[in-house]
């Protein structure tokens, strides 16, 4: 069991953070670097979100929305073979009434042998991931505009 946490600051009141987390989870493809398309499931499907990202196809199933306590978790498939499951939450606290902390954690159940071969690798590129991500989520739920990073990429195409 691969068990991360990751943590940010955002200039915004919980509340707008929290709105912004529900409201925009099928538009993660505006924000966040290396996620080329995202959209929501279709009603034939079983996911909220498919996104088309530099590593493949994700779909995720979201499992709890706790408005009360702002926990956000969901689901995700469509990672390598070896990968048995993934639960992503997402936790907001208030820090004051003009700033928010977002924890984001991935929860990854891998396959004993090559699982546990990989887990030094997966740790690795999910420590390189998130901060980046988060400071993408960061800056456009302040500013509405994609960070550098992600501009970037866009311009890119």
């Amino acid at each position: 069991m691969i068990d991360l946490k990751f943590k940010r600051k955002i200039d915004k009141p919980i509340e707008e953070v929290w709105k912004f987390v529900i409201e925009e989870f099928p538009n993660s493809h505006k924000w966040a670097t290396g996620t080329t398309n995202c959209r929501k499931g279709e009603p034939s499907e079983d996911f909220d979100r498919v996104c088309d990202t530099e590593t493949g196809k994700l779909m995720d199933k979201i499992t709890k929305i706790d408005n009360e306590n702002h926990l956000f978790e969901f689901s995700v498939t469509g990672l390598p073979f070896f990968v048995r499951s993934v639960l992503s939450t997402w936790k907001l606290n208030e820090i004051s009434n003009t700033q928010t902390e977002i924890i984001l954690g991935p929860r990854i159940e891998i396959m004993p042998v090559i699982g546990t071969l990989m887990q030094i690798p997966m740790k690795m590129a999910f420590k390189k991931l998130y901060p980046g991500l988060l400071d993408d989520l960061a800056i456009y739920v302040e500013t509405g505009k994609a960070s550098p990073r992600k501009q970037k990429e866009l311009e890119s195409k």
